[in-house]
């Protein structure tokens, strides 16, 4: 069957906002952006396998390939074996390569492989790497009211563990090279994997593996493209273009016999100083390397689809008068404090001369981890001397995170939001994440290549949650999203090549 899409031609006209891009997007806006013939080949033959993806999917997801357990270590190489029978099947070159040991459950174990493969190697060609991972989290029974390893349809969404992130995008990334192969229409891009199974325990042993593949599977990779996140809104397909740093910070107190005050009440102290309860932050000079807002800036926050009404009853009292922008910025784009309940001791010998509070800090493009925590602890130091606090005080830093920041206007990005208005019609949000993602940046670090994080599915598919799922049409038409970004990557590199761009 052949969906109305398909038929788009160059008459066929998108929604647009002119603000979105600042000046540049007047050079570049283009209302109609028809359908390639060698991507309408593609869309049919996508279209022509709708029933077969699923079953492709079904078989990924019923493997509980669960990392950071020894229970299923069988199972995340079953799943691994299972990719690389795809991989065989589909031609693509591939090597598995041992990333050494670790620690799990207390006892050393070989890591699982991470799996480099590659389709195509026409230097006249762009080359794309793709990042995916076949793990899951161990999923809580109770939460969920489907079985996360039998890929279940409900209200036409699909329910599986892995459905909507790593095993999802990795399967339309293959369904994708079946239909070029069945179409007989040759990729415009040579293709790049790289596929983990340690996603959910922190990519373990990835960062050091990429930093020696550099210079070797990696050094002729053009762009970086990351299935990762979801829409903002439900109906508006997004691309996120930078997201938050996070520093995990502990504060600990030990007891002075000598000190006369109440460890609480001096721990309630220093964060009074350190945080306003609106979590803003007050240490000195913090905001200094933030980077200042410009006009053009407000203008892609201003054109955002976004209603405040919809999440208005679950804000915080002070930001219910709060406006799109002004809200969306808090989330995204300004620095703040989140801390924790003070804990005492949960050790056996039930030490109450200890206590302690964590907190974890908010950072934006342009602060630096090490510059940033030296300040905290600079003013903690400060407000203890200030406040004549005799016990004593130490922070420590239990984790750190850099923020990331990709420019819009960049090939990669500017071919996915052609690929999206193809695919949909309209123009994406252009949005952030506040959250931390530790493997986009770190190929943004070590590859010094821009990474593209396009989104599949809306705002509903908790992924890497319970209850898991990604709308059956989010599914079929990401595929489409991904081929229509190929083609866009071979001609925009063309015309880039040519000085048009």
């Amino acid at each position: 069957m052949v969906y109305p899409h398909t038929f788009r031609t160059e008459h066929s006209e998108t929604r647009t906002t002119s603000s979105t891009y600042g000046d540049f997007y007047h050079k570049t806006k283009e209302v109609r952006i028809s359908i390639q013939p060698n991507l309408l080949k593609i869309l049919r033959a996508l279209d022509g396998n709708r029933r077969q993806f699923i079953e492709n999917l079904r078989e990924m997801v019923k493997i509980p390939s669960v990392s950071g357990s020894l229970k299923y270590v069988d199972e995340v190489q079953r799943c691994i074996d299972l990719v690389i029978n795809w991989l065989v099947k589909l031609g693509v070159r591939y090597q598995p390569f041992n990333i050494g040991r670790y620690k799990l459950e207390g006892k050393e174990n070989k890591r699982p492989s991470v799996i480099l493969a590659s389709l195509g190697e026409n230097f006249k060609k762009k080359t794309v790497c793709v990042y995916a991972h076949l793990d899951v989290n161990l999923p809580d029974l109770e939460q969920w009211k489907t079985d996360p390893f039998d890929l279940t349809e409900v209200d036409l969404r699909l329910y599986g563990s892995g459905v909507a992130s790593g095993k999802g995008t990795l399967m339309s990334w293959f369904n994708l090279i079946y239909a070029f192969q069945e179409a007989n229409v040759d990729i415009p891009v040579n293709i790049k994997f790289i596929i983990e199974s340690l996603h959910y325990y922190d990519s373990d042993g990835l960062e050091e593996f990429i930093s020696k593949q550099r210079i070797h599977f990696l050094s002729n990779v053009d762009y970086y493209i990351v299935c990762d996140s979801e829409w903002l809104v439900e109906k508006t397909p997004c691309l996120v273009y930078g997201s938050v740093g996070r520093l995990r910070l502990t504060c600990k107190m030990e007891r002075n016999e000598s000190a006369e005050s109440d460890m609480k009440e001096d721990m309630a102290k220093i964060f009074g100083e350190l945080c306003s309860e609106r979590g803003e932050i007050l240490v000195q000079n913090f905001h200094d390397l933030v980077k200042q807002i410009t006009p053009d800036e407000e203008h892609i926050y201003e054109s955002i689809k976004f209603d405040v009404a919809d999440i208005r009853d679950n804000l915080p009292e002070h930001q219910k008068s709060w406006d799109k922008v002004k809200l969306l910025m808090n989330f995204w784009r300004l620095p703040s404090i989140a801390v924790e309940d003070t804990e005492e001791c949960t050790c056996e010998k039930n030490d109450k001369s200890k206590i302690k509070r964590n907190f974890t800090v908010k950072i934006v493009q342009n602060q630096i981890v090490d510059v940033a925590i030296k300040q905290i602890t600079k003013h903690i130091k400060k407000t203890c001397q200030k406040l004549d606090i005799k016990h004593k005080v130490d922070i420590e830093v239990v984790s750190t995170s850099r923020p990331w920041m990709e420019d819009i206007l960049s090939v990669n990005y500017f071919a996915a939001r052609r690929a999206l208005i193809q695919i949909y019609r309209q123009d994406p949000n252009m949005i952030r994440e506040d959250c931390d993602m530790k493997v986009v940046t770190m190929l943004s670090v070590l590859t010094e290549r821009c990474v593209l994080v396009l989104p599949l599915g809306d705002n509903h598919i908790n992924a890497g949650r319970s209850n898991e799922n990604i709308r059956r049409a989010n599914y079929y038409d990401g595929m489409k999203v991904l081929g229509a970004y190929l083609f866009q990557i071979a001609e925009l590199a063309d015309r880039e090549n040519s000085h048009e761009l």
